[in-house]
């Protein structure tokens, strides 16, 4: 049986959330649809396995799966296979690695846990979008189907002997626990790693618990009057958190109540009749229709976003976006007629055996599969050809190499060997460790004995041994300050130093921090023990400070973030003899790896072809200009913007080598060639003892 107030929320849901996605300033909060989704699958999936119990007095595991099997995976296979095809045809390589793998998690139903690991990865939280990475609610729904059968059996087991009002109290007790422990994680989650716990599957269950458990609850007695009102305020409750809840909002924890609730209340409300009432606009039939295909909209709405600017070279604008809003319900209204419907009722796979069903099913999902995996394959090779051009540049020292070529004191500097040439490749950008002699590219680590784990403190020690060591140095920063170690490790190796190297992505050392209420609460801590760190370590006598400015400028903050360096600056113990303030680097463009490979491709230099307008590229860094304004004899700013930048833009690649892994960090060998300069700069400033 249709539920007509069903069907309109699931319309609300989507458009929701496909509009948030499209114009994100339209809708600020519409990621809440998948919210709204997860209470109604809770609401539905329970009721139909109680009524199964209350039939059989069992629950057939293999049948259950089979119908979810055929509801689910024809419609997301199909455009987990078009995301494929499109990405191996038209997405650059420096995306393979990164969507294949996402298109083999989602095929399989753990894309949530991919997404929340890169969330808290340091290379993986720069990644883009990807044209599946809306699969993460899918998987957590997927696992929801394979736990949730399994725990009313469970419950069921336990009440094996009783009546029929002993097993729904039994399977409501199991509910009920498991939703408030959920919610409780959930909220606790949220507060601590809000960026992991929007994905994980824990901090989600009890929304589809309390659909669960309306879904156990007497039906709706009210009054007409009564569900009305219920109703009204049930939409206005999803629609209220649409509007005024954005990425800023800690999410799901207790602000999922809103829209979780809202939705058990039109749920529980039903269709009441009354003139006033919601019913009138629920029963218009495009309304309904968007309801019937908001699965197939939802799939292919997402992919199609993604995608586009690859296929048609350009940004999108309102106009194409409308199209391909078209086309998506387009798509979806074919994918529902000859995909979902024949598959999930029609001969082929309904009526017969759950054997059938998982069979086409895992064949289906194989394929899947092994396309991404013969992709990655494809991949590998081609970065393994990339490497050894690499290694093969650095064997040769090649003049104007790098930064070199950009040497005011050696201009011009020009080697037509490089003109045409990128090192590294776009797609191997972003691999971290060159051995140091070129013969060979493995990944050998860096950090002599690994990372020390000192509280919040990760320590990479590299450069001479201690008993030698004419400097002892403590390069200190963010992801930035990350990206200068094997710059470092060289001229550390040159002039006897030991550095020990700490950093924590996205934390700033200013005092003045825009982060959520967690990660300010762990950035202060971190603080706290880097100062702490310093004072028990007398024997640190120089820092060297670099961090992101950000992607993005804001004048009101500047300022605050300004003296926020300031105040930290003003905290370092006296032992530290000299502080050498590194100015940070300019940006790439969203799609510069892009161009540069479309300019390798075509034959072009890249560095020009790509290239990004100064201020565009250029931020003001606070950390720079607290370090000047300090005016203090130990404290100063090297700025090598010069190698990077003219007067008018700033190049993506130099000397043949490509700057930028991705829109804000180095490359290594960037790096490895930009250090001799930096080295140059503090002799002839005479600094760090020369």
């Amino acid at each position: 049986m249709i539920r007509l107030e069903i069907q309109a929320l699931r319309a609300i849901a989507v458009v929701t959330v496909v509009v948030f996605h499209y114009w994100p300033g339209l809708i600020t909060g519409g990621y809440v649809g998948v919210d709204v989704f997860f209470a109604i699958s809770g609401f539905l999936i329970t009721a139909h396995l109680v009524r199964e119990v209350d039939r059989t007095a069992k629950v057939s595991l293999p049948g259950f799966w089979a119908r979810r099997a055929r509801r689910i995976l024809p419609a997301a296979l199909l455009v987990l296979m078009f995301c494929s095809i499109v990405t191996y045809l038209w997405v650059p390589l420096n995306l393979w690695q990164q969507f294949f793998i996402e298109i083999r998690a989602s095929a399989v139903y753990v894309e949530n846990w991919n997404l929340a690991a890169q969330a808290v990865d340091y290379l993986g939280a720069e990644n883009r979008p990807s044209p599946v990475q809306h699969y993460w609610s899918l998987s957590v729904e997927e696992q929801f189907y394979i736990v949730w059968p399994v725990l009313i059996l469970i419950a069921m087991a336990l009440a094996r002997r009783g009546s029929e009002l002993l097993r729904r109290r039994a399977i409501a007790l199991m509910l009920t626990l498991l939703t408030l422990a959920s919610l409780i994680y959930s909220v606790v989650a949220t507060a601590n790693d809000p960026a992991a716990a929007f994905f994980i599957t824990p901090t989600r269950v009890w929304e589809f618990g309390a659909g669960g458990i309306l879904a156990l609850a007497t039906a709706s007695s009210g009054r007409e009057a009564l569900r009305a009102t219920v109703s009204w305020l049930g939409i206005g409750a999803i629609l209220i958190a649409s509007f005024f809840y954005s990425t800023k909002t800690p999410f799901p924890g207790a602000a999922a109540l809103l829209p979780i609730l809202g939705t058990l209340a039109v749920i529980w409300a039903g269709a009441p009749k009354l003139r006033w009432a919601p019913l009138g606009w629920m029963k218009l039939r495009p309304l309904q229709w968007i309801g019937d295909n908001s699965y197939s909209i939802y799939l292919w709405h997402w992919p199609l976003l993604i995608l586009a600017p690859f296929v048609l070279l350009e940004t999108l604008t309102t106009p194409i976006k409308l199209g391909l809003l078209a086309l998506t319900l387009i798509l979806a209204g074919l994918t529902k007629r000859f995909v979902e419907d024949p598959l999930r009722s029609g001969p082929l796979l309904a009526g017969k055996r759950p054997r059938r069903t998982f069979i086409f099913a895992i064949a289906a999902t194989a394929l899947v599969v092994v396309v991404g995996i013969g992709a990655i394959a494809v991949l590998n090779h081609r970065q393994a050809e990339d490497r050894r051009a690499t290694a093969r540049l650095l064997a040769r020292g090649e003049p104007c190499l790098g930064a070199g070529a950009r040497d005011p004191d050696n201009q011009p500097c020009i080697n037509r060997k490089l003109s045409l040439s990128v090192s590294p490749s776009p797609s191997t950008a972003r691999e971290l460790v060159i051995p140091a002699d070129g013969t060979e590219a493995n990944r050998s680590p860096l950090c002599q004995g690994g990372l020390k784990i000192v509280g919040l403190l990760e320590l990479c020690s590299f450069g001479a041994p201690a008993s030698r060591a004419t400097r002892q140095i403590a390069a200190i920063g963010d992801s930035h300050a990350r990206r200068w170690r094997p710059g470092l490790n060289l001229l550390a190796l040159e002039r006897d130093w030991r550095v020990r190297s700490i950093v924590r992505r996205d934390c700033k050392l200013s005092y003045y921090l825009t982060h959520s209420a967690a990660e300010i609460r762990n950035c202060r801590r971190w603080q706290r023990e880097l100062q702490t760190w310093l004072g028990a370590n007398p024997d640190i006598d120089t820092l060297i400070l670099t961090q992101s400015t950000g992607l993005t400028w804001r004048p009101e903050i500047f300022g605050a973030r300004v003296r926020g360096y300031e105040e930290w600056l003003r905290r370092l113990p006296e032992t530290i003899d000299e502080v050498i303030v590194l100015r940070d680097n300019p940006r790439a463009g969203v799609n510069t790896l892009d161009c540069v490979e479309r300019a390798i491709a075509a034959g072009e230099p890249a560095g020009p072809a790509c290239a990004i307008p100064r201020a565009v590229a250029l931020k003001p860094d606070p950390l720079a200009v607290a370090a000047d304004n300090l005016r203090q004899s130990r404290i100063n700013v090297i700025d090598l913007t010069e190698f990077y930048c003219g007067v008018r833009v700033c190049l993506p690649v130099v000397g043949g080598v490509l700057i930028h892994s991705d829109r804000h960090h180095q490359t290594e060998l960037w790096n490895r060639t930009l250090a001799p300069f930096m080295l140059r700069d503090l002799d002839r400033r005479k600094l760090l003892g020369r």
